[in-house]
């Protein structure tokens, strides 16, 4: 029971965090373009955190 509230929690957290590097992502996007460094960096990240949040999902 434990482990399924933190990972409940962390779901949450995670989906803040990518909404976050989304919105992030875009304003980037506009301002440098969809090939900047920048723009390609926080889309990596983002990247991360979505296989994060599956990895969390599966074990649920």
């Amino acid at each position: 029971m434990q482990t399924n509230r933190y990972n409940n929690t962390l779901r949450k957290a995670l989906l803040v965090d990518i909404e976050a590097g989304r919105e992030l992502m875009i304003q980037i996007g506009l301002e440098e373009g969809v090939a900047s460094e920048n723009t390609i960096v926080i889309s990596q990240f983002i990247d991360q955190l979505l296989n994060r949040l599956e990895k969390v999902t599966e074990t649920n």
